[in-house]
């Protein structure tokens, strides 16, 4: 039976428009990378400050101290303004989907690329808080490694007190978000409300493609009744 659901936060909890990517490209092609969009998907979904040094590294450009530095700051004072002035949403069916989990016992993590400040101003936007929406929520700036790695999953897991792997479903809309599930060796979801479709969720071995999250606990809930019934 499932344990605790960890879920990714921009394009499959939240509706922030595309905004973060928006400006993740435009702090480093200001400094003056060039790089294609398949690149650019890579480094959908990981930690930013990271994604950023290696963005502007594959675009050319050479990465002292300061022009990281100054990239990261642009980023991160466009993004609180762009989200101060037009606040992220709930994807539909969303909070009820979080509310439903929880009222089975099942436990709700919240993981991100974002820091915690922006993280932060996401939940105070939306009136979201641990212990009512989610039990935690997990930021890239907290974990020496972000996604692909598993280090926010396990955050999750050792702060909620789940231990067994098999008990766990871990859901997103990147690859890295499937990459960091399946490296921490738990349930891999795709959910399609981000920019991948499910040929390409198959491709990353996710375990299983869904609509939206919405539809995550009658899934949920089938295949537990599944088991019971054997």
């Amino acid at each position: 039976m499932t344990e605790l659901a960890v879920f990714d936060m921009a394009g499959t909890t939240i509706d922030e428009r595309d905004e973060v990517y928006r400006v993740l490209r435009e702090a480093t092609e200001r400094e003056g990378a060039d790089y294609s969009e398949e690149v650019f998907q890579k480094w959908m979904g990981t930690e930013k400050h990271w994604a950023i040094e290696n963005l502007l590294r594959l675009g050319g450009i050479e990465v002292t101290e300061e022009v990281h530095e100054r990239a990261w700051q642009w980023f991160r004072g466009e993004l609180r303004e762009t989200y101060t002035k037009n606040p992220p949403r709930p994807l539909p069916g969303i909070e009820e989907a979080l509310s439903t989990l929880r009222e089975r016992g099942i436990k709700v993590g919240l993981t991100t690329g974002f820091s915690r400040e922006i993280a932060d101003l996401i939940f105070s936007t939306m009136g979201w808080a641990p212990g009512e929406t989610f039990d935690v929520a997990v930021t890239g700036d907290e974990v020496p490694a972000g996604r692909p790695a598993p280090d926010l999953i396990n955050k999750v897991m050792d702060t909620v007190g789940v231990t067994d792997r098999a008990a766990v479903v871990s859901v997103g809309d990147t690859s890295a978000d499937v990459e960091s599930a399946l490296n921490a060796e738990v349930t891999a979801v795709g959910v399609l409300t981000g920019h991948l479709s499910r040929e390409d969720f198959a491709a990353e071995g996710a375990h299983l493609v869904l609509d939206s999250v919405a539809d995550l606990p009658a899934v949920l809930a089938e295949q537990e009744t599944a088991v019971f019934a054997k």
